[in-house]
């Protein structure tokens, strides 16, 4: 499956959160502001799956990593809020389609454990999608 069309349909959706804040996307040029929370987005991907001795029914894998930045400093509250709106955003068995598939989430989605990040508090999203 084109990574580009699965890439393209879990980023359009985390587009439609409610009251989102900026966003970085991967190889984009993006400047924090000061005292202003932002979501990081990163693409993992996972080795793809051939479920058929004749290796035509191919499931791919991956994590979509949302990593909510919240100004350090005043606790993890607010931070640990917005990673929970992701969370809710993106529902465990969410079908997304796109030209030729779609991509599910399959697993609830998790928050990491928060960590210090030269003045930011950063709080990761695990998104896990497959196109089975």
């Amino acid at each position: 499956m084109n990574p580009n069309l699965i890439d393209a349909a879990l980023e359009q959706h985390l587009l439609t959160l409610p009251g989102a804040p900026s966003i970085a996307w991967e190889d984009v040029a993006f400047k924090p502001i000061t005292g202003q929370a932002y979501l990081q987005v990163n693409q993992l991907r996972n080795t793809p799956i051939d479920h058929a001795i004749t290796n035509d029914v191919r499931e791919d894998r991956g994590i979509l990593q949302v990593t909510v930045v919240h100004p350090a400093g005043d606790g993890k509250v607010q931070a640990n809020a917005l990673a929970y709106k992701v969370v809710q955003h993106f529902g465990i068995g969410l079908r997304l389609p796109f030209t030729g598939g779609a991509a599910t989430v399959y697993r609830s989605p998790d928050i990491g454990t928060a960590y210090p990040d030269d003045g930011w508090l950063r709080i990761p999203v695990s998104i896990r999608w497959t196109t089975a």
